[in-house]
C-alpha cells in the first residue's frame, strides 16, 4: 500500500514542531560554522605554508648579516603598520554588527578606515624613514642598502594597509576562496622569485624585502578590485564614518601604540645594545612564532564574527570555552619545544642551532600571547575597549619591562626571549581584566533594562 502524500494539516503540524524546527536550525548553523572553518583552514593553511617555507628558505639562503639586515626591515614593517593603522581596519566588524546585510554601510565603513590609515601613513612614513636609518647608521649600513631596504619597507607599509581594509568584506561575508587564492598564488611566485634570485647569487637583504614588498602590493590591488562584488562604493560622505571609527578606537589606541613596538620589542633592544648575529637569531626564532600566526589569523576571521553576532545567553559559555580550548591546545607544543628543541631549531638551520636553550620559552611565551590574544579579538568584537584596561595595559608591561632591563639587560638572544616571556603574562593579566570588566557591564545594563521594563509594567497597571 502506498504512503498518501501529506496534507497542509500535516505540513502545518510538522512546520509548527518546535523539537524539529530547533533541531534542523541547529543543523544549518553547525553545517554552516563547520563549513566555514574548513574553508579558513584550507585557505591559511596553504597561505600560511608558503609563507612558512618562504621564510624558512630565507633562513637557510641568506647570511646572518643580510638576514640580520632583512629582519630589522620586516619588524620595522611590522612594528609600523601597526602604528600607521592604529586599529582603524579592525573596526570595522564589530562596528557594522548585524548590519552587515547593507553592502552600502559595509563599503563606507571600508573607505572610512582606508581614508584614516592613508593619512596615518602620510605622517608617520617621514618618522620611520629617520628611525630606521638611525639603527642602520649604528650597524654600519651603506647608505645605498638602508636607501633600498626603507624604499621597500615604505611600499609595504602603503599596500598592507589597502589589504587589512579590503580584507574585511570577504571575511564578513566568508567568501574565504576569493580571499585567499591570490595571496597563495603570490606567495608561490614569491617563492620562485627567491630561488631564481638564489641560483643567479642575487639574493641579498634589499632584494629580499623588495620581493616581499612587491607581494604585498599585488595582493593589496587584488583584493580591492575583488571586494567591489561584495561591498557597495558610494561617493558619499564618509567623515561622520571616520568619526565614529575614532571615537571606538580611542580608547584602545594608546594600547595600539604601545603593543606596536611591543611586538618587535626584543629585536629592537637587542640591536641597539646587542650585536648583529644576536639580531639575526632574533629574527630568525621569529620565523618560528610565525608559524602560530594561523591561530591568530584564525581569530580575526572565524572567531570575531562570530563572537560579534552571537547573543548575550551563549557569551559566556563561548568565550571561557574557546579559552580553555586553546590552552589546552597549546600543552602539547610547549612540552614537544622543550623536549625536543632539536627538532624545532631544525627548521632554523646549523647557522641557529646553538639556541636549544631558549625554544622551549619562546614557544612558550607566543603560547601565552596567543591567548592573551584570543581574549582581546573577542573583548573588541563586542565593543569592549576601556580606559582603564589599556591603562593597565600600558602601565604593567612598563613597569615590568624597565625593571627587567635595569636588572638583567636585553643584551643576548638569551635576554630577549627572556624579556618577551615576562610580558606575556602582563598581556594575559590585561586582556584577562578587560573581559571580566566587560561581562560585569553587561549583566549590570541587562539589570538596568529589566528594571525599566519592571517600573513601565508598574505604571501601566
Amino acid at each position: 500500500m502506498q504512503n498518501s502524500a501529506p496534507t497542509p494539516v500535516d505540513l502545518l503540524v510538522e512546520v509548527r514542531d518546535p523539537q524539529t524546527s530547533t533541531r534542523n536550525s541547529r543543523n544549518t548553523r553547525l553545517r554552516a560554522i563547520f563549513g566555514t572553518i574548513a574553508s579558513f583552514f584550507l585557505g591559511q593553511g596553504a597561505v600560511q605554508a608558503v609563507n612558512a617555507v618562504v621564510a624558512l628558505f630565507l633562513v637557510h639562503m641568506l647570511s646572518t648579516e643580510a638576514y640580520a639586515q632583512f629582519g630589522l626591515a620586516f619588524g620595522f614593517q611590522t612594528t609600523a603598520s601597526t602604528l600607521m593603522d592604529l586599529g582603524f581596519a579592525s573596526t570595522i566588524i564589530p562596528l557594522v554588527g548585524d548590519r552587515f546585510n547593507d553592502r552600502a554601510l559595509v563599503g563606507r565603513y571600508v573607505l572610512a578606515a582606508r581614508r584614516l590609515r592613508n593619512k596615518a601613513f602620510l605622517l608617520l612614513a617621514p618618522l620611520t624613514v629617520v628611525v630606521f636609518f638611525a639603527i642602520g647608521h649604528k650597524q654600519h649600513w651603506g647608505w645605498t642598502l638602508q636607501i633600498l631596504l626603507v624604499g621597500s619597507v615604505l611600499l609595504t607599509l602603503y599596500s598592507s594597509g589597502n589589504v587589512a581594509c579590503y580584507s574585511a568584506p570577504f571575511i564578513l561575508y566568508r567568501h574565504l576562496k576569493e580571499y585567499y587564492a591570490p595571496q597563495t598564488f603570490s606567495g608561490l611566485v614569491r617563492l620562485a622569485g627567491y630561488g631564481i634570485l638564489h641560483v643567479v647569487g642575487a639574493l641579498n637583504a634589499w632584494t629580499a624585502a623588495t620581493l616581499s614588498a612587491l607581494n604585498v602590493t599585488f595582493i593589496s590591488r587584488v583584493l580591492a578590485k575583488r571586494s567591489g562584488r561584495l561591498v557597495e562604493w558610494t561617493d558619499g560622505e564618509t567623515r561622520g564614518v571616520e568619526r565614529e571609527i575614532v571615537r571606538y578606537v580611542l580608547p584602545a589606541m594608546p594600547a595600539v601604540i604601545f603593543a606596536a613596538f611591543q611586538s618587535q620589542i626584543s629585536l629592537f633592544l637587542v640591536s641597539i645594545f646587542g650585536q648583529t648575529v644576536n639580531i639575526a637569531q632574533v629574527a630568525a626564532l621569529g620565523r618560528i612564532t610565525q608559524l602560530f600566526m594561523v591561530l591568530q589569523v584564525f581569530y580575526m576571521v572565524i572567531v570575531e564574527p562570530y563572537i560579534a553576532r552571537l547573543g548575550r545567553d551563549r557569551l559566556l559559555k563561548t568565550y571561557l570555552g574557546l579559552i580553555l580550548l586553546a590552552t589546552i591546545g597549546f600543552v602539547p607544543i610547549v612540552f614537544f619545544a622543550f623536549s625536543f628543541p632539536h627538532a624545532i631549531l631544525w627548521l632554523l638551520g646549523s647557522k641557529y642551532e646553538g639556541l636549544q636553550s631558549v625554544v622551549g620559552w619562546l614557544v612558550l611565551s607566543t603560547c601565552l600571547n596567543h591567548i592573551a590574544a584570543l581574549a582581546y579579538i573577542m573583548n573588541r568584537a563586542r565593543k569592549w575597549v576601556f580606559w582603564s584596561g589599556t591603562l593597565l595595559e600600558i602601565f604593567l608591561l612598563l613597569g615590568v619591562q624597565i625593571t627587567f632591563i635595569l636588572t638583567v639587560g636585553v643584551r643576548t638572544t638569551k635576554e630577549a626571549v627572556e624579556l618577551s616571556l615576562a610580558s606575556s603574562f602582563c598581556y594575559l593579566v590585561a586582556h584577562g581584566y578587560s573581559g571580566v570588566y566587560g561581562f560585569l557591564k553587561g549583566a549590570r545594563l541587562d539589570r538596568l533594562k529589566l528594571d525599566d521594563v519592571q517600573l513601565e509594567v508598574s505604571r501601566e497597571l
